[in-house]
């Protein structure tokens, strides 16, 4: 998409904006369906809850070079200021040389724009993507704040991507003609320790702030969060306890606001008849106010399966759709592998703990139809992406019962 808001006398839009078939055609670049752009711009003015301020490069890559520079500190072995554009394709070497082991922390700021004129974006921290030596494992932040440590010696390396890898080797999904079309202003200052980042960060904080963001990641860098045993964010979606943690008795706590993330927990267990999905959940918040089944809204809070033959479908608690509504993701990278079936509707019940219980093999077979013979992992989804709202829950007792195996997770 063009930065800079196009249109002609022809639409008879000149001083007013860009016109409808401007914003269309900006977001068929971002390699949307005409039928999806079309939903995006129907659901724009809903999604969106209003224009954010922020600072701009300027101002926060400025002011945390000034801040470096007064703090001297000692715990700091080196650091970059670094941008993110649209014409930037994975992946970009950094002025930065790590250790294996090192800890690098990253400050954010800008956007991923979809339509600056909708007010549609994405925050830097659910796009940015770092990695050293140009081997996995991706590290994604999910926050504007967020600390890496290196898994290789070598140059780091970083990336913007909304779920456009195809695998863990940071391979795009997406065209590159496309990917470069995207509408992009991110920037930020990669920080490299010689030891722990909390003392690194305590140094440069006694010497003042810049809209917060280093207390900010001191707070979360410090958090005594974890994820759950067992569990491991999918790759493309989160580093970390950012969305899923750990909560007490046994329970998996989401809270999911203006990012995303799939935690998922490996099984073997074979899709025969009567093989069930079953767990209990509390719904606090729904991160959606209308229906999840368009691009701009499709922020949600949900359950599933993953399939050997690399399907998905996950059970979501909608805010309006009908209970029995399944539709494919609207997301193209998700469009030709997740399904959606919606089991429970509306906000009757937030707030109270309930039980599911879904049947893989009848709902697979209704709804995805293929040759799938076993289900290869269990995954809880949580999306704020769109509509930037909160989305919070809490899940325990998930099980699969089969005829042959029964895993209580």
């Amino acid at each position: 998409m063009c930065v800079s808001p196009y249109s002609s006398a022809a639409d008879g839009e000149a001083q007013s904006g860009p016109s409808r078939r401007d914003l269309l055609q900006r977001l068929l670049a971002l390699g949307l369906s005409v039928p999806m752009a079309t939903a995006v711009l129907q659901g724009a003015t809903r999604a969106a809850p209003g224009a954010m301020s922020y600072l701009d490069q300027k101002e926060f890559v400025d002011g945390l070079q000034d801040l470096i520079a007064r703090a001297k500190s000692q715990e700091l072995a080196g650091f970059c200021t670094f941008k993110l554009g649209s014409a930037d394709m994975p992946w970009k070497p950094i002025d930065l040389e790590v250790s294996k082991g090192q800890q690098v922390t990253f400050l954010l700021g800008g956007r991923v724009w979809l339509s600056r004129e909708n007010d549609l974006w994405a925050e830097p921290g659910a796009a940015f993507n770092a990695r050293s030596r140009g081997k996995r494992p991706i590290f994604c932040p999910m926050s504007n704040t967020g600390m890496m440590t290196a898994a290789h010696d070598g140059v780091i390396e970083i990336a913007r991507s909304l779920a456009e890898f195809k695998d863990e080797d940071g391979e795009l999904f997406t065209p590159k003609a496309d990917y470069q079309k995207v509408d992009v202003d991110m920037y930020g200052v990669a920080l490299v320790w010689k030891g722990e980042a909390g003392a690194g960060l305590k140094s440069l904080l006694a010497h003042g702030d810049v809209d917060g963001v280093l207390a900010a990641e001191l707070a979360r860098y410090s958090s005594l969060r974890r994820l759950p045993a067992g569990w491991h964010n999918h790759f493309m979606l989160g580093s970390g306890p950012i969305i899923f943690s750990d909560a007490s008795d046994g329970e998996i706590a989401c809270q999911a606001h203006k990012n995303a993330g799939i935690l998922e927990h490996p099984v073997s267990v074979a899709l025969k008849p009567n093989t069930k999905l079953s767990w209990r959940w509390i719904i606090e918040e729904l991160p959606s106010r209308v229906g999840e089944d368009k691009v701009v809204t499709h922020d949600y809070l949900s359950i599933g399966a993953k399939f050997d033959d690399g399907q998905d479908i996950t059970y979501l608690w909608s805010h309006d759709l009908p209970v029995g509504t399944t539709f494919r993701c609207p997301l193209p990278r998700w469009t030709p592998i997740e399904t959606h079936s919606v089991i429970r509707s509306g906000s009757q019940d937030l707030g109270t703990w309930v039980g599911e219980e879904r049947d893989l093999f009848a709902d697979y077979a209704a709804h995805i139809g293929g040759n799938a013979k076993s289900i290869t992992s269990v995954w809880l989804l949580g999306v704020s992406l769109f509509q930037r709202l909160n989305g919070n829950y809490r899940v325990r007792d998930i099980t699969i019962d089969g005829p042959d195996k029964s895993i209580r997770l």
